[in-house]
């Protein structure tokens, strides 16, 4: 079975998704006013939250927090 995921993984997936929304709905409604420059800043801010949200995922793939579980061990006898 999968490990509980750390408070640390939760914080970052967390934090990584509001920034990512926050920032993207900011560069949609600039682009709607249309205010270019701003629009472009937030869609240049929303970079660092989806690469936090990359490292997050790296780091629970290689840590076994997510993915498919252990084989489960099985007996045949050699009858």
């Amino acid at each position: 079975m999968n490990s509980p995921v750390t408070p640390w993984v939760l914080a970052g997936r967390i934090f990584s998704i509001i920034g990512m929304a926050f920032t993207a709905a900011c560069a949609i409604l600039f682009l709607i006013v249309p205010l270019w420059w701003w629009a472009l800043g937030s869609a240049a801010a929303f970079v660092p939250f989806f690469l936090l949200i990359v490292v997050v995922e790296r780091y629970q793939s290689k840590h076994g927090l997510i993915g498919p579980g252990p084989m489960p061990l099985t007996h045949e006898d050699p009858e």
